[in-house]
């Protein structure tokens, strides 16, 4: 093994650093990269990107449950509700940035958050 390739980032942190300034219309050319980091074909080259994607969008939307006081376990049972695969898949094809799939996920998921209390205008009116 040379030298350079000893110093090289693996696994994880080398997705990480291959997603460094990466903007959308390079992001769906990522998976040809892990592809040959990892020596996989391009099928599973994408969904290792896809993981990568779903692995960070619930870590981003935990934080924003803890600091809104949401507990984790409610916050997983309104995870079903949600299409993250598929909000993930946007963004690792570079037709959605990241932040704004977690914006999008986040208020779908407060949406979800009211579903069982009462409506006081339905209450009244209904």
């Amino acid at each position: 093994m040379q030298e350079s390739d000893a110093k090289k980032p693996r696994g994880r942190s080398a997705i990480q650093a291959a997603h460094g300034g990466v903007t959308g219309e390079d992001e769906a050319r990522l998976d040809l990269m892990i592809s040959d980091l990892y020596g996989v074909d391009s099928d599973e080259a994408a969904e290792i990107h896809l993981n990568y994607h779903v692995d960070r969008m619930l870590a981003a939307l935990a934080r924003r449950c803890a600091e809104r006081g949401i507990r984790i376990d409610a916050m997983a049972d309104r995870l079903r509700y949600l299409n993250i695969s598929g909000a993930a898949n946007q963004v690792a094809k570079g037709r959605l940035s990241e932040a704004a799939a977690i914006d999008a996920l986040f208020r779908s998921l407060r949406a979800t958050e009211n579903h069982d209390r009462d409506d006081r205008y339905i209450s009244f009116y209904g």
